[in-house]
């Protein structure tokens, strides 16, 4: 039977098992929890055995020692709503601890990827690095916390995870029952060591660099990428999705496609996404393909007059681009078609309704 307890004091913050780390509401039932079992002359035999509460994830080791933590496309039913697919991390094992890059979308996530960590080496975990401060990179950061791991994110990533808190807070204060009972057992722990351009870590003897510039140079981004350049990998979070449609949001589509043809000139083999299975320059040239996609039959859609009603009618991007995630594709329809028409300013109101 699961208990509940306090955490800090903490009026919705509570959770389960220490030694289940499947969300109650996606737990598998419970004779699959008790996997390996066999039917041997109509008895069922089981045996207690060290595995993942899930086993809806994978681990790529895609070099020596770095490893990715790829979930399966499966909707969470805990945490926040808004950020329910949980995105990949990743994890590096040096010879003087362990480097991980983005936390994934929950504390409950996290600790799966802490427990493959585990089976692998005693190493403590020296950094976290957000890429970004969307949910699917940063929820998980309280499970690393615990471990006295240094957190690092861009100084607008930590900015607009403060907002975030502030905003969950007052979302936890309302009548929503369904997120109180979602969000139980989350802390919102923000980075304690930021940059605004570049930085660079070396962990036993392995160099990370981080870079944060590349949308938009000169000026503080939320988006950062990790490259080994020993290694030729390059972690992109949000940047790059493998397969899966992304989140526009306020992101600048002309100078996000122009950053991934910068990164595709890089001498680096293997970029890890914010979602999906690491990928090469192919890869990075299929997602770039449909923003480019996206920028030009938005735009030309805006110049011609055209109504939000009319582009998300006629632009269908899911029944192109057979990703997943769905239902981000009008979104960001709506999102490219209100960058553009921002920069059309003689456009009639009318042109800008729904």
């Amino acid at each position: 039977m699961d208990h509940m307890r306090n955490v800090n004091g903490s009026p919705w913050c509570l959770t389960s098992h220490d030694d289940i780390l499947m969300p109650i509401g996606r737990r598998r039932p419970f004779l699959g929890r008790l996997l390996p079992a066999v039917f041997v002359t109509g008895l069922l035999i089981s045996t207690s055995a060290s595995f993942p509460a899930s086993g809806l994830y994978e681990v790529r080791e895609i070099k020596p020692g770095i490893f990715v933590w790829i979930p399966e496309d499966v909707l969470d039913q805990d945490g926040d709503p808004e950020f329910s697919r949980a995105g990949n991390a990743a994890f590096v094992i040096t010879n003087d601890g362990v480097v991980v890059v983005d936390s994934t979308n929950s504390p409950f996530h996290a600790r799966e990827v802490l427990y493959e960590i585990r089976r692998r080496t005693d190493a403590p975990v020296r950094y976290v690095i957000n890429t970004s401060s969307d949910g699917e990179r940063m929820l998980g950061n309280e499970a690393f916390a615990d471990l006295k791991a240094s957190i690092i994110s861009t100084s607008r990533a930590k900015a607009e995870m403060q907002r975030y808190r502030q905003q969950i807070t007052h979302r936890l204060e309302g009548d929503d029952w369904r997120l109180r009972s979602r969000m139980r057992g989350f802390h919102i722990v923000l980075p304690e060591q930021t940059f605004d351009s570049q930085m660079t870590l070396k962990v036993g003897g392995q160099e990370f660099r981080l870079l944060a510039d590349l949308l938009k140079p000169g000026s503080p981004q939320s988006d950062a990428v990790v490259f080994l350049p020993s290694q030729k990998i390059v972690f992109m979070g949000e940047l790059f999705e493998n397969g899966f449609f992304p989140r526009l949001g306020e992101r600048n589509l002309q100078r996000w496609t122009d950053t991934l043809r910068k990164v595709a000139s890089w001498d680096a083999e293997i970029y890890v996404p914010g979602h999906g299975a690491p990928g090469g320059k192919k890869e990075l040239g299929e997602f770039r393909a449909y923003l480019d996609w996206l920028s030009t039959e938005t735009q030309r859609r805006v110049k011609e007059g055209q109504t939000l009603a009319q582009v998300k009618k006629e632009l269908q991007p899911a029944e192109i681009f057979h990703y997943r995630a769905p239902e981000l594709a009008p979104e960001n329809v709506e999102a490219a078609y209100r960058q553009f028409s921002s920069q059309l300013p003689t456009m009639s109101s009318a042109a800008t309704s729904h």
